[in-house]
C-alpha cells in the first residue's frame, strides 16, 4: 500500500502525522511537491520531496492526503487539481483536512458527496452536501476539520483496511485518542522493560 501526501511550504505537519504514522504502519509513505526543492512546514521542519507531482502515477495511489496551511502557492494549481481527480477516477482515496479540504472541493471530489471544510465552498465547486462534523467519510473522500486530525487519521486507517480487527482498531482510539495504555500484554513487558532500562531520577548523576 502507498500512501502520498502532498507537501509545500507552510503546510501544517501536525494535522498529517498520525495520519502518515498510522499508514506507515500498512505500507510506503511518499511526499510529493511541486518540485524536489526542499519546503519548509508551518512547524519549522525542512522536508525533501520525494518526488515531484507531476511523476505521480494516479492509478498507483492508494491514498493521496492532502494537509492545510498556506495555500497561496498551490491553491488553483492545474496540477494539483488534475492529480486529484485522475486519484479519485482510478479508485483511489483521497483524504483532505483544514484549508487541504478547498483544494479537493475546487478539484470537484466532493460533487454528489458529504464533505466538511473550514469555511462554506463555493457551491458550483463542491456540488454536495457540507457537514458542520469534525471528519466525514463518504465513497472514498475524507474531509476534516483541523482539530479532528485524530478522527482524520483513524478514519483512514479503517478505510484503507490497516487495522488487523475491530478488537486493534478500539486500541488504537485508546491508545491516541484517549491517551490510554495498550492492554496487551507483551505490550505491557516491553514497557516494563524499558522502565527497567531507563534509570531512576535518584540513580542520575550529574558531571560538574
Amino acid at each position: 500500500m502507498k500512501t502520498y501526501i502532498l507537501v509545500y511550504n507552510g503546510f501544517a505537519q501536525f494535522e498529517v502525522m498520525l495520519a502518515a504514522h498510522l499508514m506507515k504502519t500498512a505500507g510506503e509513505i511518499v511526499t510529493v511537491g511541486l518540485s524536489t526543492d526542499p519546503v519548509v512546514s508551518h512547524e519549522g521542519f525542512r522536508i525533501v520531496p520525494h518526488m515531484t507531482i507531476e511523476r505521480v502515477e494516479a492509478c498507483s495511489v492508494d491514498l493521496f492526503i492532502v494537509p492545510g496551511g498556506d495555500l497561496s502557492q498551490i491553491s488553483r494549481r492545474s496540477e494539483v487539481e488534475n492529480l486529484l481527480k485522475a486519484v479519485q477516477a482510478c479508485g483511489g482515496k483521497v483524504g483532505a483536512i483544514c484549508s487541504g479540504t478547498m483544494l479537493a472541493l475546487d478539484a470537484g471530489l466532493a460533487r454528489g458527496r458529504n464533505f466538511t471544510s473550514p469555511q462554506p465552498a463555493d457551491p458550483a465547486a463542491a456540488a454536495g452536501s457540507r457537514l458542520s462534523l469534525p471528519v466525514v467519510s463518504d465513497s472514498g473522500l475524507v474531509t476534516a476539520q483541523a482539530y479532528g486530525y485524530v478522527d482524520f487519521a483513524l478514519e483512514l486507517g479503517r478505510l484503507s483496511g490497516i487495522y488487523r480487527n475491530e478488537a486493534d482498531y478500539e486500541e488504537t482510539v485508546r491508545f491516541f485518542k484517549f491517551f490510554m495504555p495498550p492492554e496487551e500484554p507483551e505490550t505491557a513487558e516491553y514497557v516494563r522493560a524499558a522502565e527497567l532500562r531507563t534509570p531512576a531520577a535518584s540513580e542520575t548523576v550529574l558531571a560538574v
